[in-house]
């Protein structure tokens, strides 16, 4: 009896909750190795052995790892909902501060580079996206007056000096750390997306001092440490909404800020190793294509993630998980989280409003910075002091 193909797949923890993992298993012809990488380590083992993954969940790096060669272009042609991809680009282009992070990088271009205009080939199938932001504890409010706006200035403020926890990861943590800066020190960088070697070092100097002073309760991995970071003592954090879900499951009452400053936007998409051929590209296409069919997007919904073409998911929420995640609407029954245990109770109203509401208040978007050596040394420096 021949034996099945194997499809190797890459991802962090916080795109593959258990539920996904388990209806690819069960609905898929072939079998699956998932191994979930909560670090930068994911992404130096895509760039340095493709041959040792089939399928990369990429986020935020797509343009470094298509110039390492590390991954083959995707024959849209082959993509169920292939044009719906096509066309969602086009109608999003004009909406760069919403949507265009998604579609910037997506095309590959006659020349062989990656951009906008539309093609038949793609680097990455765009697949969930959404914002983050810090997460407090209601107590926190009482330090600052009655109606006092959202600010990302709270991550680095005195008042919270040793309840404060932030994330490991280089690019993200220096994204939402320059943010604070910029709200904490009255004072805006050109781009907070791509820092400057000049701003880098002026956000690491103030991370270094204010970890030395002891204001960071804890530094977290990935968003099941991220959640028992709350629990632990930490008041307001970096927070992905996987945590967010899991604490309100467990009846811990977190609020998801929503920063006077805007959101930081991200998207995460799949890409096929380079070297994939034969029967094992053939898997990589069924494994893009099963997401098309919007039930594993629809799990992720249920803890905050948006999918590239929320009609396909739609069909796989009830009317109230839609109205809640999707519409922006008071929530008409308690609604679960993907491990099945309830996260929102009834009439509560998502932070920041509907789908469109939030996406609109995107400031800046996840993205692989042009300095991103200089930048994971400095962070590396303020991890180890």
């Amino acid at each position: 009896m021949p034996q099945r193909p194997k499809l190797r797949v890459i991802a962090r923890s916080e795109v593959l909750p258990r539920r996904v993992l388990e209806q690819a298993a069960s609905e898929l012809p072939f079998d699956l190795e998932f191994e979930l990488i909560d670090s930068v380590k994911g992404l130096q083992r895509v760039v340095t052995s493709p041959e040792s993954f089939d399928v990369y969940h990429q986020w935020h790096t797509v343009d470094l790892i298509w110039t390492a060669r590390a991954i083959q272009a995707i024959d849209l042609k082959r993509i169920h909902n292939g044009a719906l991809i096509k066309n969602h680009a086009v109608a999003r282009r004009s909406d760069s501060r919403a949507f265009g992070s998604v579609f910037n990088q997506l095309f590959v271009q006659p020349s062989g580079t990656i951009g906008p205009t539309p093609t038949d080939q793609i680097v990455m199938l765009p697949l969930q996206h959404g914002v983050d932001s810090f997460a407090f504890l209601p107590a926190v409010l009482k330090e600052w007056p009655p109606g006092t706006p959202h600010s990302w200035g709270w991550m680095l403020d005195k008042r919270l000096h040793g309840r404060v926890a932030i994330m490991s990861e280089p690019v993200l943590g220096m994204i939402e750390a320059a943010l604070a800066v910029e709200a904490s020190e009255n004072m805006s960088f050109a781009d907070v997306g791509n820092l400057s070697i000049e701003e880098i070092d002026l956000v690491a100097d103030i991370l270094l001092r204010k970890k030395k002073l002891g204001h960071f309760k804890t530094i977290w991995n990935n968003h099941h440490e991220a959640a028992r970071s709350m629990q632990r003592g930490a008041v307001l954090q970096s927070m992905f909404s996987p945590a967010i879900a899991t604490l309100r499951s467990q009846g811990v009452p977190v609020v998801s800020a929503v920063p006077q400053e805007g959101f930081r936007g991200w998207h995460v998409d799949l890409c096929i190793s380079s070297a994939a051929q034969g029967e094992q590209l053939e898997a990589a296409y069924a494994y893009l294509n099963w997401w098309m069919n919007g039930k594993a997007g629809a799990v992720t919904t249920r803890q905050g993630y948006y999918f590239v073409l929320p009609d396909l998911v739609r069909p796989h929420l009830s009317a109230a998980e839609w109205d809640y995640w999707y519409a922006g609407k008071p929530a008409e029954t308690a609604l679960t989280n993907p491990a099945g245990e309830p996260s929102v109770a009834p009439g509560e109203i998502r932070e920041g409003g509907s789908y469109l509401e939030r996406m609109a208040r995107v400031r800046v978007w996840n993205a692989f910075m042009d300095e991103h050596t200089y930048l994971v040394r400095r962070w590396r420096e303020f991890l180890e002091a």
